[in-house]
C-alpha cells in the first residue's frame, strides 16, 4: 500500500497522470528514456524527477540502493545539466536507461512526495494543516511550478504568492480562482492548462470535505484578476500621481495598498467606490491626467518635515549630529564645507609634522605621533562620508515629498 504523506489518493494520481498519464505508457515510453521536457529543465526520468535540478549526493541517496551501478552511473551524469546540455544527454543516453515502473514508484512515493511536502510547507506555511485534497493541490503545484514560486517576485508568480497570503489568512476560497488565474501562462491546448483546472477543482472538492465554511463562500468570491492586467492599472496610478499604490508586482490584494489607491482614484473621478477593475476604470485611467501637487507641498524645506515629525528627517538629524561630532564640526556641512574640511586636515599633519621635526625627537617617536594624527583625520573622514550619506537620504525625502510620492 502506497504512503501518501497525507495527501488524497485523487491528488497523487494527478500528479502521476499529469507527469507520465499511466503506467501502461509510463512502460512504453518513458522507462528506458531521459527526457527533455525543454527549457531551463534537466533529464527527467522515473515520475517526473528531474535529475539535472539534483546533486549528485541526492541522486545517490534517491536511487543507489534501486539501480545497478552502471544504471546509477548514467543517473548520476544527468546532475547539473539544464537547457542545451540537458537535452544533448537526454540523446546520447536514450536506450541506456532502464527504470522499471515500481522503482519509479517508490522513489516518487518515499522520496520526491515527503521532500516536496517539506518544501511547500517552508515556501507556503499552513499547507501542510490542510485537508488532503487541498494539501495534494498545492503539493501539486509546487512539484510543477517550483515551490519557490510561492515568494518569487513578478507578475509570473503573483497567484502563487497570493496563494500563499489566503492559506496564511484561512481565506481558502479565493485559492481556486487564482489556480485558474494561472491558466494564463498557457496556451489552452496545454497540458498544463488543463492540470491548472483539474487542481482547481479537486480543491474545491476538498474545501467542501475539508473546508465546509470556505466552500460555502465560493459563490460569492469574483473571479481573480489577470495579473498583467493589475501591473498595468499599477503602473498607470503611479505615473498619474498615487504612489501609495505600492510595488508593480501583479497583485490586488484585498484591502491592500493598490486596492486603496484604485478606490482614491475612483473617489476623485467619480467613479463608483468599488475596488474592481472594469473596463469603466481603465477609460477614466487613460483619459485621466498626473494628479496636482499643492504648491505648499511642492515648495517644502527640510524644517517644514521636521516641524512635521517626519520620521526620516529626524532620523538623518541624529546621523548628521553624531557624524559632525567625529569630524569636529555640527551637523551642518555643505559641499564648500567638504572640501575645507578637507584641506584642513591635511594642514594639521602637515603642520604636526613640521612641529615635531625640530624638538629632536626620535623617528620613530615622530612616526608614531603622525600616525595618532592621521589616525584621527581617518575617524573624522568616516564621520563626513555617514554624514554625507544621510545628506543624500535627506534630500531624496524631501523630493519625494515634493512631488506627491510620501506623506
Amino acid at each position: 500500500m502506497l504512503d501518501l504523506h497525507g495527501i488524497s489518493r485523487a491528488a497523487f494520481d494527478l500528479v502521476v497522470a499529469s507527469e507520465v498519464t499511466s503506467q501502461a505508457v509510463f512502460e512504453r515510453k518513458y522507462r528506458h528514456v531521459l527526457e527533455y521536457p525543454g527549457e531551463q529543465s534537466g533529464p527527467t526520468g522515473g515520475i517526473g524527477y528531474d535529475f539535472g535540478a539534483q546533486t549528485r549526493a541526492q541522486i545517490k541517496a534517491d536511487w543507489g540502493d534501486k539501480v545497478d551501478a552502471g544504471m546509477l552511473r548514467i543517473l548520476l551524469g544527468a546532475s547539473g545539466k539544464r537547457g542545451d546540455a540537458a537535452a544533448s544527454y537526454s540523446r546520447a543516453t536514450r536506450g541506456q536507461v532502464d527504470i522499471p515502473w515500481d522503482v519509479a514508484l517508490d522513489v516518487f512515493c518515499n522520496h520526491d512526495l515527503p521532500r516536496f511536502l517539506a518544501i511547500l510547507e517552508h515556501y507556503c506555511p499552513g499547507a501542510g494543516a490542510l485537508g488532503p485534497d487541498c494539501k495534494g493541490v498545492l503539493w501539486s503545484i509546487a512539484f510543477n511550478r517550483d515551490a519557490a514560486g510561492f515568494v518569487k517576485a513578478g507578475p509570473r508568480y503573483a497567484e502563487m504568492r497570493e496563494i500563499r497570503a489566503c492559506v496564511a489568512s484561512g481565506d481558502l476560497a479565493r485559492i481556486p480562482g487564482l489556480i485558474r488565474s494561472m491558466q494564463r501562462l498557457w496556451p489552452r491546448t496545454s497540458g498544463l492548462y488543463a492540470r491548472r483546472e483539474t487542481e482547481a477543482r479537486l480543491f474545491e472538492k476538498g474545501l467542501a470535505a475539508h473546508h465546509p465554511e470556505e466552500h460555502a463562500r465560493l459563490e460569492a468570491v469574483p473571479p481573480a484578476p489577470d495579473p498583467d492586467l493589475v501591473v498595468q492599472v499599477q503602473t498607470r496610478l503611479r505615473e498619474l500621481g498615487y504612489y501609495d499604490t505600492g510595488a508593480v508586482d501583479g497583485q490586488l490584494v484585498p484591502k491592500g495598498r493598490t486596492e486603496a489607491a484604485i478606490l482614491a482614484f475612483r473617489h476623485e473621478h467619480d467613479l463608483p467606490l468599488k475596488p474592481a477593475i472594469d473596463d469603466d476604470l481603465l477609460a477614466a485611467m487613460a483619459r485621466a491626467e498626473p494628479r496636482q501637487v499643492s504648491e505648499i507641498r511642492a515648495s517644502a524645506t527640510t524644517q517644514d518635515l521636521r516641524e512635521q515629525g517626519v520620521q526620516t528627517i529626524a532620523i538623518t538629524d541624529q546621523i548628521k549630529g553624531w557624524a559632525g561630532k567625529l569630524f569636529g564640526g555640527s551637523s551642518v556641512l555643505g559641499g564648500g564645507g567638504v572640501l575645507a574640511w578637507l584641506t584642513d586636515k591635511a594642514t594639521a599633519v602637515s603642520s604636526a609634522r613640521d612641529a615635531v621635526g625640530g624638538l629632536g625627537i626620535p623617528p620613530a617617536a615622530i612616526a608614531w605621533l603622525l600616525a595618532g594624527v592621521v589616525v584621527l583625520a581617518i575617524v573624522a573622514g568616516l564621520g563626513v562620508l555617514i554624514w554625507v550619506v544621510a545628506h543624500k537620504i535627506e534630500i531624496k525625502r524631501v523630493a519625494d515629498y515634493r512631488t506627491g510620492k510620501n506623506t
